[in-house]
């Protein structure tokens, strides 16, 4: 179990109806100087619960990686980067910019 000091979570809207948000969780190493886990997702709020669009995430037990919820087969990609807040951060901006391409693919489903 990790202690809440080094767990952090955020998230925060990408539309003025409040319909698509961006939630990010990150764990700190004890230390405190490097990331021990992420997690960056897309979510389409549905009624009142969220539905995860696109999720990127790693830990000590898995690589980088990318989830797509929007393929029949909910897809599962490992990426070539290593785990840092500038990773996190990229992931970040990818979502800002291309929600709603991921929306659209998610809506063809």
């Amino acid at each position: 179990m990790v202690e809440k000091e080094r767990q952090l979570s955020y998230s925060w809207y990408l539309d003025k109806e409040k319909k698509n948000q961006v939630f990010i969780r990150f764990v700190f190493t004890s230390d405190g100087k490097n990331l021990e886990e992420f997690s960056v997702s897309y979510c389409l709020i549905i009624g009142e619960k969220p539905k995860e669009i696109v999720r990127y995430d790693c830990s000590a037990r898995e690589e980088v990686h990318v989830h797509q919820f929007f393929y029949n087969h909910h897809e599962k990609k490992k990426l070539n980067k290593k785990m840092s807040y500038d990773t996190m951060q990229e992931f970040v901006g990818n979502i800002e910019k291309n929600w709603r391409q991921y929306l659209a693919k998610f809506k063809e489903k």
